[in-house]
């Protein structure tokens, strides 16, 4: 919980950076995402709770592909606002200098070919699992989705590090993963707990805002007529501007964290203040051994 006390506090003193810096990365997955709502529409039965119906055998093929181009595309997407938020979250927890906006574009940006290979490390069973989950019928999707969030689930509480050890540490892709595995085996019930809350959190604000445009029909307070759907996609898409870098904020802290409990970063803070501003990175390299 200190963690996402403290990455809201981050979020909301460099909401500016942290905002406009996101949104720019993120603005192709959201035209992309309202891609995926538009093309998949007629892959829903409205008279059924909007549940889709996947691998029916109707449309033309590319109802079952968006979702899947979607999924994938928002798994690294993550990763990338990840680093961007990371650079800036640090920055202000170390107390250096926080770049602003065009800095830490910049370089996230140099960074991006070392994201997609962590990515495809890390996550490369992903996209074989979202593709068996839109091939499969309703039924078959449901039983395997409870499976496959399981995995999902360890996976990303054993790799949740990574990327603010790229930043925090600048080690490369490989290395970084297996950094990130050595704080999970510390740590391993803060991961797994920070991941379940961060779902939870961001599901439930998610859909609130998905549930907003229904709402406020039903209310009678406004009617959209057939383009419900589509606002109900819109607002959605806001929803994830905010929620994606608020986790990105929470996850660095979470990093911080860990190391103040089990590496006495706290005495290296205090030494690079003291001596060599050096002594953080050193010493994470060396295994995370404190000086």
């Amino acid at each position: 919980m200190a963690s996402f006390d403290a990455g809201g506090d981050v979020y909301q003193r460099r909401l500016r950076t942290v905002a406009v810096g996101s949104a720019a990365l993120l603005a192709p997955l959201v035209a992309l995402n309202l891609w995926v709502t538009v093309v998949g529409f007629d892959r829903f039965d409205p008279d059924d709770a909007l549940l889709p119906s996947l691998g029916s055998g109707t449309g033309t093929g590319i109802e079952d592909v968006a979702p899947f181009v979607g999924a994938v595309a928002s798994s690294i997407a993550a990763a990338i606002i990840g680093f961007y938020v990371a650079v800036v979250a640090l920055a202000d927890r170390f107390g250096r200098t926080v770049p602003t906006v065009g800095p830490a574009l910049r370089t996230t940006l140099r960074a991006l070919p070392k994201l997609v290979v962590v990515w495809i490390v890390g996550h490369w069973w992903q996209p074989l699992m979202v593709w068996i989950l839109v091939a499969s019928d309703t039924e078959t999707a449901a039983a395997l989705g409870v499976w496959i969030a399981l995995l999902a689930w360890g996976s990303a509480a054993a790799t949740l590090y990574t990327v603010p050890v790229m930043v925090a540490e600048q080690l490369g892709p490989v290395a970084s993963l297996k950094r990130a595995w050595r704080l999970f085996r510390r740590s391993a019930g803060t991961a797994v707990g920070f991941v379940g809350l961060s779902t939870v959190f961001g599901s439930l604000l998610l859909l609130g805002l998905a549930l907003l445009a229904p709402a406020l029909e039903a209310s009678g307070f406004l009617s959209f007529g057939g383009v419900a759907w589509v606002v109900q996609g819109v607002v959605v898409q806001l929803g994830v501007l905010l929620v994606m870098p608020l986790i990105a904020a929470c996850t660095a802290q979470c990093y911080v964290e860990v190391r103040l409990e089990h590496e006495g970063l706290d005495l290296l803070l205090d030494a690079d203040a003291a001596f060599d501003e050096s002594l953080v990175q050193r010493d994470a390299i060396a295994d995370g051994s404190p000086a």
